[in-house]
């Protein structure tokens, strides 16, 4: 959802080396042309304005924060500064936030060295630009909270296999998962990539296992079920959206004790109730998304 009264949107705040003005406003104005509402301080804090109370504002409003990295923006103080506020901001909303774009081969710092980049350097600044915007606007079009997987693994080196990112969508529990799964995948490879990234529990317990849940899962592909075993390459794009049901069977001492249905929070399962739901939810709730009303809340403050 824009931020701006002009309809814009997303939100992306741009922090950059002063050295690099010239390239970044190139960058801003691709942006702008495909829809984009970029922040950049040149453009945005006008004069009299606080400039710390106008940045620490223009972050907390944006949707995302990009940096557009290169040696000029090493060691620089205030492109630190913005460096940590939006790893911040990225830890509290437990969404992907930050992005880098890199404007010469410079090597990352540390803290940023394992991320995903992209090179804007060597008549690659526009594509950049149509990644980006792709990125963003689709995490819209998912239609739930989009946040990170519980269990990422990491990007491959350029030589290795190539990956796509896609979304692992559960409507009932209103949350998607970017997930990363071989271009080219199976059934089972999809599966296999699920159950590892998302770190699906099959069983839940209490009392020494006498009392439990049983978790499955099942796949669909623009409305068609997935088949969890077959070898038959998936035609998976990037950016696709995959939906997971959660599918629970209760279970006590002498066996089930109820048939399998689809977890829904807050509903009542068999006896006693109080304890499957606790159950359930504290098994899954690592793919639980906060209630949209605290959002909203969050919002009017």
């Amino acid at each position: 959802m824009p931020h701006h009264p002009d309809g814009r949107g997303p939100a992306v705040f741009i922090s950059y080396a002063t050295a690099d003005r010239t390239e970044v406003l190139k960058f801003h104005q691709d942006l702008l042309d495909r829809g984009i509402d970029p922040f950049l301080d040149i453009m945005d804090i006008l004069p009299g304005d606080d400039v710390v109370m106008s940045i620490n504002g223009a972050l907390e409003r944006s949707d995302f924060y990009v940096l557009v990295w290169s040696a000029a923006a090493r060691d620089r103080y205030w492109v630190n500064s913005e460096i940590s506020a939006a790893m911040v901001l990225e830890q509290r909303r437990a969404r992907p936030f930050v992005f880098i774009v890199r404007l010469d081969d410079s090597e990352l710092p540390p803290v940023l060295a394992p991320r995903r980049y992209l090179d804007a350097f060597g008549g690659r600044r526009q594509a950049a630009a149509d990644q980006l915007t792709a990125v963003w606007t689709r995490d819209r079009e998912v239609g739930t909270k989009v946040l990170p997987a519980p269990a990422p693994i990491p990007e491959p080196a350029p030589r290795e296999e190539p990956t796509l990112h896609i979304y692992a969508r559960n409507q009932s529990l209103r949350v998607s998962h970017e997930v990363r799964i071989p271009v080219g995948a199976t059934s089972r490879d999809l599966v296999a990539a699920l159950t590892e990234q998302l770190a699906l529990p099959i069983e839940a317990t209490e009392y020494g296992g006498a009392v439990g849940v049983r978790f499955a899962y099942r796949y669909r592909h623009a409305g068609e079920s997935l088949a969890e075993d077959s070898d038959v390459p998936l035609a998976l794009g990037e950016g696709d959206v995959v939906d997971i049901e959660v599918v629970v069977e209760p279970f006590g001492p002498d066996g089930a004790l109820a048939d399998p249905v689809s977890f829904l929070p807050g509903r009542d399962y068999a006896i006693p109730p109080e304890m499957i739901r606790e159950l359930c939810e504290k098994a899954i709730e690592h793919l639980m998304a906060d209630d949209p009303e605290d959002d909203q809340d969050s919002e009017r403050e």
